[in-house]
């Protein structure tokens, strides 16, 4: 049996039944019978359906990572600006140009030794050596020969005990463990090899979170500048700290990413964060209820989800509605996506949508059985997931088509859900963070490389350009 077959069944009943019960001989408590088992059956099948049709990363809001088969879709977005590799420090480019000449004719052996050059073809090789600097400093011990007193020289002020580690080996330990995921013991194994010493764990711990504290004027900074936006786009996903769940909150637009740890998902965490509570902008997000608590923001949906559940919806139960909602929000995005410089629909035109928009949702009505729940209030019996999300769309039909009609608020929330990718990438590579310092450090450099490579920097130069104390604004 299949969901097809299962509604073809259910279809032929169901016409049979109704017209027996035109019959207007069938007595009245056999009609209200009839009826009543109708709709339960309606909803039993439309539940089965439902349960019956697997919710995947296309179809659903559940990650990719929790689904089956390739995770796949990275994106490698690009900056505004070209990388130049002389604005870190730490490394030295060595160029030379070799130059070889044709000494004789390849057909008939005449010497060209003399000839003039008609043109030149190049090929390049690039290639890293690995350069260790041991640097020793040698204070000398004297004794005064007038009082007896014995005077050392003076250490430079960054070599405080026996052996000390260069800005380059600690940009490159931030590196590693913040942005290339690596775990402590690999990073520890890689620098063994290189400096033939095994470093500290701690150490390494120490120059991440040294690190992070000097960019904590950067991030204040960055907060005042967010709040300036006319859009936020908000998510959050979660993380683990020493086993226990927590959160990664995210706010993004144009070349700021900023990134909150906390150990509450909802209402308490966007409080405590502080940055919506402040905002009187548009924030963009998947529709997560807390976000509806703030009256001083205009919400708009993300339109990726809301075709996912869509998909769903049409896969499970077949409704009409789904089909041509899907489609619906699609053309529009398309249309808006055509036109770089305005990137809205004219009024007509929004008109029109919001007017099919309209009639699809009063079409789906007729499509489904009679909903059990519409005001919120919370019951042993629930609505299926086809009839909550037509509640979602009706409720809040400006904020799913604000996209339409404010050029700043994109169809889609995909820039905080990639602002967060790191965080799941971490917890593969290296593992959950040990300390709730630890994942605060991490998610605040992890802004601020984010951040950077917005503006067309890499990791290496953005970690390079703070050491320095050149962090552009």
């Amino acid at each position: 049996m299949t969901k097809e077959s299962l509604r073809k069944q259910f279809e032929k009943i169901k016409n049979e039944s109704n017209l027996a019960l035109e019959d207007k001989s069938t007595p009245a408590h056999v009609r209200a019978l009839f009826t009543s088992l109708i709709s339960l059956f309606e909803i039993m099948i439309l539940v089965f359906l439902e349960k019956k049709t697997r919710k995947t990363s296309s179809n659903s809001g559940l990650p990719p990572s929790q689904g089956f088969g390739s995770n796949g879709n990275r994106n490698t977005g690009k900056g505004s600006r070209q990388s130049v590799t002389n604005e870190v420090s730490n490394i030295r480019t060595t160029e030379t140009v070799e130059t070889l000449t044709a000494q004789e004719c390849h057909n008939c052996g005449a010497d060209l030794s003399e000839q003039k050059v008609i043109s030149a073809e190049s090929r390049v090789k690039i290639d890293i050596i690995y350069e260790v600097i041991h640097h020793t400093v040698v204070c000398e011990v004297k004794k005064c020969e007038i009082c007896g007193e014995k005077t050392k020289g003076e250490f430079p002020k960054d070599m405080q005990g026996p052996v000390q580690y260069g800005t380059s080996i600690k940009i490159m330990i931030i590196d590693f463990l913040c942005v290339q995921m690596m775990s402590l013991q690999r990073t520890q194994e890689h620098f063994q090899g290189l400096i033939k010493r095994i470093m500290s764990q701690a150490n390494m711990l120490k120059y991440v979170l040294k690190f992070s504290d000097s960019l904590k004027e950067w991030e204040e900074r960055q907060i005042k500048a967010i709040l300036k936006m006319k859009v936020i786009h908000c998510d959050e996903t979660s993380t683990r700290i020493n086993k226990l769940l927590f959160w990664v909150h995210s706010y993004s637009y144009g070349n700021i990413t900023l990134k909150f740890v906390h150990a509450k998902r909802g209402l308490d965490a966007i409080i405590d964060i502080g940055i919506i509570p402040r905002y009187g902008g548009i924030i963009v997000h998947d529709c997560w209820a807390s976000y509806f608590k703030f009256k001083n923001v205009l919400h708009a949906i993300c339109g990726a989800h809301i075709l996912r559940e869509l998909k769903f919806i049409e896969e499970s139960n077949a409704y009409v509605w789904a089909n041509l909602m899907k489609e619906l929000l699609k053309e529009a995005a398309g249309v808006v996506r055509e036109r770089p410089g305005k990137r809205i629909l004219t009024q007509d035109e929004f008109d029109k949508l919001q007017k099919e928009y309209r009639r699809i949702l009063k079409a789906g009505l007729s499509e489904m059985p009679v909903f059990i729940n519409t005001e919120g209030e919370k019951l042993a019996a629930k609505n299926s997931d086809a009839q909550n999300l037509w509640l979602r769309l009706n409720k809040y039909e400006s904020s799913v088509l604000m996209f339409a009609h404010v050029k700043e608020v994109d169809f889609t929330n995909n820039r905080a859900e990639r602002d967060l990718r790191d965080s799941k990438t971490k917890q593969k590579n290296a593992g959950c963070f040990r300390t709730f310092e630890m994942a605060k450090a991490f998610y605040r450099i992890s802004s601020y490389i984010k951040s950077m490579r917005y503006k067309g920097y890499s990791s290496l130069e953005a970690i390079s350009l703070a050491y320095s104390g050149n962090i552009p604004d």
